[in-house]
């Protein structure tokens, strides 16, 4: 770190912004971050704060969504349920007589599966005329019983919610999980005094981890779909657009299918994290009134013995270059709404701090240049927003998708909303933004940024991510510096790059009742 004479603390420059709305990119964030990469390539950042005995701790692993293969998707997300399960230790009131009962329950499930099967084809065969067919409904009503007596004696050794009674007990907020595609988190605040329980917890987390109440919590996901995909239209909208933008990369999939999660076993979830649940793809930040050469001798002490892995394939598969419109319909009982998804760059890219400025430009607040025009002037719509998908705060490791919503103000349609969204893009594409306006962006950003390294559990989560992510927390600091350097001229060039025709993916959601009118000739339609 450099050493200017404007050299300001996090917490100093914080109030800075607090009284005067705005940060100058000549000052400079300091960060005392300390860092040890344990023998087994598990990575410690921290950061000593001793405003109040509390700290922030943050794990990111790195796996996600995107390392999901067929026959595994929906292993990630499910996977991050089950590690709040208990451990050989914890969650358990004898793990002795559970082990073998958890080995049964496997075995019957399978066996199950395997007579369904067999009574699927003779079903068929008996369909078709073959009279001899079997009948192996006696086995599959016997196996069902045995199932059922089995889960009966797991049920009664279990101790429900063990993780957050433990962190509740002492002293925990905020004690909570996250997948995304390319890393998945587990986070919770605590007393400082507490830090050689959270480390032994979380190391016994890592090392000895039962899958225990597997098959209920399988059925807990599935669950989430239906709520949260399958009974929302702007949802269901998505899934479509993503699934079309992308047709090789794993980013394709917005959330995991039923069928491929019901299929999961506790055998395959045991494979899949031995994979990518190692000390060498994991980072641990802990921020807060603790001492780092405490915390590092801790943590030696608690997941030093945990042996390295070796790194897992990445994830080859390269997005070919769209070379077409695509579109897609999604018809449901909601509202009209439109999307278009255009082909972006990853976080590594010189660029993607490009975009950064493109989404306050086109999207942040009433005067931003889509609102203004298709919201206020226009009142085509009633909102309209930019995003990023899948959108780490790091950016993404693979090129992503820019998408913009807009939802149409009746009686207007989504197709006037698209011809006035390209109207729009052009400009962008073709007129300087004016130097003011892109001082105001780069402002908005940088104090965004400030404020999000302001909270203790907020530090701790862009240090994980970002070391993750590029190998060196620093990363975080440079954003500053390649934000100032954005230019009009930068603007316009990624813009006339990114938003063409042949790059963009546009998903129209039609409502089902304008569809049954247009099918009996009673309107347009969308």
């Amino acid at each position: 770190m450099n050493s200017p004479a404007r050299r300001l603390t996090v917490a100093a420059l914080a109030a800075v912004l607090c009284a005067a709305g705005l940060a100058s990119a000549a000052d400079e964030v300091a960060l005392d971050v300390k860092k040890r990469v344990l023998a087994n390539g598990m990575t410690v950042l921290v950061v000593e704060r001793h405003n109040a005995p509390v700290m922030a701790t943050y794990i990111h692993y790195k796996v996600g969504s995107a390392n999901e293969w067929p026959g595994m998707i929906g292993a990630a997300h499910l996977l991050e349920h089950m590690l709040f399960k208990g451990t050989t230790t914890l969650g358990t009131r004898d793990y002795a007589r559970e082990a073998p009962l958890l080995v049964r329950e496997d075995s019957i499930r399978a066996a199950i599966a395997a007579e369904e099967r067999k009574a699927q084809l003779y079903a068929f065969q008996r369909a078709i005329g073959i009279t001899d067919a079997p009948d192996n409904g006696a086995t599959i009503e016997k196996l069902h019983a045995e199932l059922e007596s089995v889960k009966t004696m797991l049920d009664a050794l279990v101790e429900k919610n063990a993780y957050e009674q433990l962190y509740s007990r002492n002293g925990a907020s905020g004690f909570n999980a996250g997948t995304g595609y390319d890393g998945t988190t587990y986070f919770v605040n605590l007393p400082a005094n507490r830090l050689g329980l959270y480390l032994t917890v979380e190391a016994d987390r890592m090392t000895n981890p039962v899958l225990r109440e597997f098959y209920a919590e399988r059925d807990v996901v599935i669950e989430e779909r239906r709520l949260k995909v399958d009974n929302e239209g702007v949802a269901k909208l998505f899934e479509q657009l993503i699934g079309t933008a992308f047709i090789a990369h794993p980013y394709q999939i917005f959330w995991e299918w039923t069928s491929e999660v019901a299929q999961l076993t506790r055998p395959k979830l045991v494979d899949f994290y031995k994979r990518y649940y190692a000390p060498n793809r994991m980072v641990l930040a802990i921020v807060g009134d603790v001492k780092a050469e405490e915390v590092f001798t801790r943590a030696e002490a608690a997941f030093g013995k945990i042996p390295r892995q070796p790194d897992p394939d990445p994830v080859v598969t390269v997005e070919p270059e769209q070379q077409g419109e695509r579109r897609v319909i999604q018809k449901f009982d909601a509202e009209p709404y439109l999307s278009v998804a255009y082909h972006k760059t990853a976080f590594d890219d010189p660029d993607d701090i490009v975009y950064r400025v493109l989404h306050r430009l086109l999207s942040d607040g009433r005067t931003s240049r889509l609102y203004k025009s298709l919201v206020i002037d226009q009142q085509l719509a009633t909102n309209v927003s930019t995003y990023e998908f899948p959108g780490s705060q790091s950016g993404d490791l693979d090129p992503n998708v820019f998408v913009v919503d807009v939802e149409p103000r009746s009686p207007h349609t989504t197709a006037e909303c698209e011809a006035a969204l390209y109207a729009e893009l052009e400009k962008v594409a073709g007129t300087p933004a004016d130097p003011r306006e892109l001082e105001k962006i780069k402002n908005r950003i940088e104090s965004d940024f400030i404020w999000s390294l302001y909270s203790n559990l907020g530090l701790a989560n862009q240090l994980a991510e970002y070391e993750a992510r590029a190998g060196d927390w620093r990363y975080l600091l440079t954003i500053r510096d390649r934000l100032a350097r954005v230019t009009a001229e930068d603007i316009m060039r990624v813009a006339r790059r990114t938003f063409t025709a042949d790059n963009r993916t546009v998903a129209t959601l039609v409502p089902l009742s304008d569809d049954q009118a247009a099918a009996n000739g009673e309107g347009e339609g969308q």
